[in-house]
């Protein structure tokens, strides 16, 4: 069976790309399956700190036109 294409964002993330168009923009262009790499990775972080960062870094990223961490 064929996985959803549908990815959930968590809301910290969601909140970080709301607040960066040209992320926001370059996060919804890219395919399913590096939207689901990049939640994976901010969600794959166990301290506090480590999920701040990444999501810093994933918004960053993707505004400089990275697909893929």
């Amino acid at each position: 069976m064929a996985e959803p294409r549908e990815v959930t964002v968590p809301a910290d993330l969601a909140d970080s790309l709301a607040a960066d168009d040209v992320a926001r923009a370059a996060f919804d262009r890219l395919p399913p399956s590096h939207r689901r790499e990049w939640v994976r990775w901010v969600e794959e972080a166990k301290q506090a700190g480590t999920r701040t960062a990444r999501i810093a870094r994933t918004v960053q990223s993707l505004h400089d036109g990275k697909r893929a961490r």
